[in-house]
């Protein structure tokens, strides 16, 4: 949130966070974000959680409209910005990637190693998501947070844009937040 908030390329703000913790939400937004945040509700998952917070932004049909995944809170201001400039130069979305340094095995379903992807054509999509906002208006939402039939932009990413889902990601995040202090 707060990459967002310090890219200062946002007019207004919604997140989605679940009800049971909303005070919590509140406090720490209102910290970040004083009143260009607004918090709304969430839903069970993140579909109807970026449906309802769309909902509450209400954009116009040219507005630049970035769907941030929660799991990846470090996120640097660089890739946020690198984001809505593609957006605002002409590209209908962009995302930030960084590329692929692992070798990527192609398995059938029996387990047998079928080939090697090449790694130069591969990138790790990371968030922020950007559209305009017509595009999302126009397109099923799963879709077009998945960029089926959407002309995107690649835009540098950064490694601190990982994502925090596992508990290993989690422990490496607590040790990155110690550091800090």
């Amino acid at each position: 949130m707060r990459g967002i908030v310090s890219a200062d390329r946002s007019d207004h703000i919604v997140v989605a966070g679940p009800t049971s913790d909303h005070r919590e939400y509140a406090d720490a937004l209102a910290a970040v974000g004083g009143s260009r945040v607004d918090l709304v509700p969430g839903a069970g998952d993140r579909i109807e959680s970026t449906r309802l917070a769309l909902l509450a932004a209400e954009p116009t049909a040219k507005d630049v409209v970035l769907v941030h995944d929660a799991t990846r809170p470090f996120t640097p201001v660089e890739s946020i910005t690198a984001v809505v400039d593609a957006i605002r130069a002409g590209a209908p979305a962009a995302v930030p990637v960084e590329p692929v340094t692992d070798t990527v095995k192609v398995v059938d379903s029996s387990g047998v190693v079928r080939r090697t992807s090449d790694r130069d054509h591969l990138r790790r999509a990371q968030s922020p998501r950007g559209f305009v906002a017509d595009v999302l208006d126009r397109t099923d939402l799963v879709k077009a947070l998945d960029f089926v039939g959407v002309s995107v932009r690649a835009v540098a990413g950064h490694p601190n844009g990982m994502r925090v889902d596992t508990t290993f990601d989690r422990t490496v995040a607590e040790a990155l937040l110690e550091g800090r202090e």
